[in-house]
């Protein structure tokens, strides 16, 4: 990981880096340093400035192709794996971008579950009242416990299901 001071005597000027400008290039840029050969030798920050080294690709037509794909990056191209030079592969390609299919599924899933428990439990409170069960059993507390388990369960995991299924899509 590389981070310049602005003492630093490097001309950042030259054809050699190329300044970062897309937001989200910059932070997939700045987070593949942390897991990525190329990317924590050519990537450069300094200060707010993100810049990306050629010096380390030896063929010149391969710095071309990573300068030309870098162009089209930040004028908001969407490039596949498969059209991005070697060294940019790597460096794009172990960058997450959001938590997984599963994870978005079980967070959604929960709050369904929960909501949905809450929304039985008061339904089932309200009829132990139509139902006049009297205050001093515990018949009434125990209803509404068990109907937000069984159906937050119940609705949580079908709502995960649900989600799982329409986020892996």
């Amino acid at each position: 990981m590389t981070t310049l001071s602005t003492s630093t005597s490097l001309s950042l000027d030259s054809d050699e880096f190329l300044l970062i400008t897309h937001p989200k290039l910059r932070a997939q840029l700045l987070q593949a340093r942390l897991f990525d050969e190329f990317s924590a030798k050519c990537v450069i920050q300094r200060d707010e400035d993100v810049y990306l080294s050629l010096r380390e690709i030896p063929d010149e037509s391969q710095r071309r192709e990573v300068s030309w794909a870098i162009l089209r990056l930040q004028m908001g191209a969407n490039l596949s794996s498969q059209e991005l030079p070697i060294p940019l592969q790597s460096a794009l390609s172990t960058v997450v971008t959001g938590p997984s299919p599963l994870i978005r599924a079980l967070i959604w899933g929960s709050v369904c579950g929960v909501i949905g428990g809450v929304l039985v439990m008061a339904i089932v409170g309200l009829f132990t009242t139509i139902l006049m069960v009297p205050a001093d059993s515990y018949t009434g507390f125990m209803a509404t416990a068990v109907a937000f388990v069984l159906s937050g369960a119940l609705l949580g995991i079908g709502a995960t299901i649900y989600f799982w299924r329409k986020f892996s899509q």
